[in-house]
């Protein structure tokens, strides 16, 4: 966690925190009462400072003033770095790090400091926000360097009644771990935001795995029957042989040999029996996967399948189906231990605090695959094994299990892509220009283009089931290879993230078109006369955009293949000398590797304002195939281009040029 509030100056005289830091501190009598293996975590001179009663409830009851208050901090001199260096006190030590790191990041040297110098030391619990009860400590050095630390304790120390975080959850295959899984799910059958479980059942898919004799699962077959069923959400990885097939269908529905089911298949089994379900549905056991019929039948329900789950298994930790992922996480988080340290009870106890660090959170294996998020976001209830704990995630929260900060930058539930609340709610349509689900589908999109493909020409289809439920939203709307028409036009200005990608190429099959984000890989951010789209089994095969635009030709320099951006001007200027004027038009960023010729034409389609200067925004285009009646008018789009207003003096007059209309294919 970064703290990014300025801190009031520090002045010579005095400490920012509103104590001199001439004043000697009072010295109390040695702790009474203190356990020896309390006692024993810092030196007498932490005893005497930081954690001395008053001072440390200082510190303690700043968390309820305002973050900027001079008074709310406690604040103190260090011994010498001698000193500290000298001790095996474990606040020492956590100090002796920070000063480390300030002095490598803010003094620019990795020297040691002088054995005299000292350091002004300034201390404040803080709550995370007035909504979350969530406590840090905020760790200023001179005024400086400044580390913010989560607390946590364990639930059977003094301290746990007043902090409320926990150690990370480790054990996630215990009678423990799957009674919190039944707390949350009841939990969430009472927000407001959540669909409840469905107890008396849903219908099933077509097949399920019967799970009810655990040496001796089967592939049942549904057949209208109604039940309760777990999905599984996870990374293939490598090639499953003993998957269903025409030819052992029949004998996997009297029994699937254990030793045909991979790992990660039977963990899932096993969560299955544990929270007391019967049925599990899982694709590569569920799908007949030698029959195109099948297949096609069948994921086409998928958005079905993973909606009316009652609770999703999402595998994220397993990188292949053959690795598993109910092991025990202590090997995983042996290397996060934190600074154990005392902790002044406001009742005047003691106990103990754990400090650690924020983490950054590691890349989960399903978090790269584009199928994996149409899985979750149809789920209305999600179990995520992730690499350091269990966490549990729904329309309205996004945590451990046990409620415990994870140590790990986690998203808040809002930032979560995720559905909007009436998919699942059943709240009907909402306004076309609703934000909250405009937004839902942005979070959604841009997440959605980061995620890999095994075939690129599914870039349309992974996202056809999350696109059924929005048609629920905005049923007055229609969805044009990876666009909405009434969000048109300004949705044609998306815009490659990081490094430009490989679009597709002539010759290779054909996705989208030119103008649709799906045309290219790689992530994006995200009048029209008429748009027509032309599908075949979800697939888009054809697509056409006739605008009426104002097009005015450019000339694109220097064109670098593999550049992540490049420079429009007036056609009838040299390049070289308008750049050296400073009157180029605008940029462009492009959106693939590929070769394109300098002449290309501008298609205006927005117009901003932005702090106080015009800015236009716009597509690059170059000529494409003719189609019949449209001769020379037909393009495809290469770039996304922004031209603001006061670069050129030919800027004004694009605005009053006449209106063409032209076909993007």
């Amino acid at each position: 966690m970064t703290w990014k509030a300025e801190e009031p100056t520090l002045s010579h005289n005095s400490d920012s925190f509103g104590i001199p830091a001439s004043t000697p501190l009072s010295l109390p009598a040695k702790p009474l009462q203190v356990p020896p293996e309390i006692h024993n975590l810092v030196c007498e001179t932490c005893w005497h400072t930081f954690f001395s009663p008053d001072s440390f409830h200082t510190a303690w009851a700043s968390q309820y003033e305002p973050i900027f208050s001079e008074s709310a901090h406690f604040s103190y001199i260090t011994l010498t770095w001698g000193q500290i260096q000298q001790t095996t006190c474990h606040w020492c030590t956590l100090l002796c790090r920070e000063v480390k790191m300030f002095q490598d990041i803010y003094e620019n040297t990795t020297q040691t400091p002088s054995k005299k110098r000292k350091f002004q030391v300034g201390l404040r619990f803080a709550q995370e926000s007035e909504l979350d009860d969530t406590v840090t400590l905020l760790l200023v050095i001179d005024d400086t360097w400044k580390t913010v630390f989560q607390i946590h304790t364990t639930e059977n120390d003094p301290a746990a009644r007043f902090i409320r975080d926990r150690e990370v959850f480790w054990d996630i295959d215990s009678p423990e771990s799957y009674n919190l899984i039944k707390k949350r799910i009841d939990e969430c059958s009472r927000h407001d935001r959540c669909p409840q479980p469905r107890h008396q059942g849903v219908h099933l898919p077509t097949r399920v795995i019967d799970c009810a004799d655990e040496g001796q699962p089967r592939l049942f077959v549904g057949l209208g029957a109604e039940g309760n069923y777990v999905a599984l959400s996870y990374v293939w990885g490598e090639n499953q042989p003993n998957c269903t097939k025409s030819s052992n269908l029949d004998s996997y529905t009297e029994a699937i040999p254990l030793d045909n089911i991979p790992k990660t298949i039977l963990d899932a089994i096993t969560v299955t029996r544990k929270l007391g379900l019967r049925f599990l549905w899982v694709d590569a056991l569920c799908i007949l996967q030698d029959s195109r019929e099948d297949k096609a039948r069948e994921i086409a329900q998928m958005q079905r399948i993973f909606h009316d789950a009652y609770v999703t298994v999402i595998a994220a930790c397993a990188r292949k189906v053959s690795d598993g992922f109910l092991h025990d996480r202590r090997a995983t988080i042996a290397g996060w231990d934190g600074t154990l340290l005392p902790f002044r009870c406001p009742d005047g106890g003691i106990g103990t605090m754990q400090l650690q660090s924020l983490r950054i959170a590691p890349k989960e294996p399903v978090d790269e695959r584009a199928w994996c998020l149409e899985e979750r976001a149809l789920s209305p209830r999600r179990l995520i094994y992730a690499t350091h704990t269990l966490l549990y995630e729904c329309q309205t929260s996004h945590d451990n299990i046990n409620g415990a900060p994870s140590f790990i930058e986690l998203c808040d539930a809002e930032d979560i892509p995720r559905l909007p609340d009436n998919v699942f709610l059943q709240l009907g349509t909402v306004d076309l220009d609703n934000r909250t689900s405009l937004k839902a589908w942005c979070d959604i999109l841009e997440t959605y283009t980061l995620r890999a493909l095994t075939k690129p020409r599914d870039r349309l289809v992974a996202l056809s089931g999350i696109v059924e439920q929005f048609h629920r939203v905005w049923p007055q709307s229609r969805y044009l290879a990876g666009l909405w028409e009434h969000q048109l036009p300004a949705t044609l200005l998306w815009f490659t993230r990081g490094k430009v990608e490989r679009r597709h190429r002539e010759g290779h099959r054909y996705r989208a078109p030119s103008w649709s984000w799906a045309s290219m890989d790689g992530g994006i951010f995200n009048g029209v006369m008429r748009c027509e789209v032309w599908q075949r089994d979800e697939e888009v095969v054809d697509g056409e955009l006739v605008l009426d635009v104002i097009l005015q030709p450019a000339v694109w320099d220097p064109v670098v293949v593999g550049s992540e951006e490049g420079h429009l001007f007036d056609p009838q200027t040299d390049p070289v000398d308008d750049c050296k004027r400073g009157g180029r038009i605008g940029d462009v960023m492009p959106d693939a590797i590929e070769s394109v010729p300098g002449d290309v034409h501008l298609a205006l389609v927005k117009l901003l304002q932005q702090a106080g200067d015009f800015v236009l925004h716009g597509l690059v285009l170059i000529p494409s195939q003719s189609r019949g009646e449209w001769d020379e008018r037909v393009f495809r789009r290469v770039g996304w281009f922004s031209a603001p207003f006061r670069r050129s003096a030919n800027t004004k007059a694009w605005l009053d040029s006449r209106r063409q209309r032209i076909m993007i294919v």
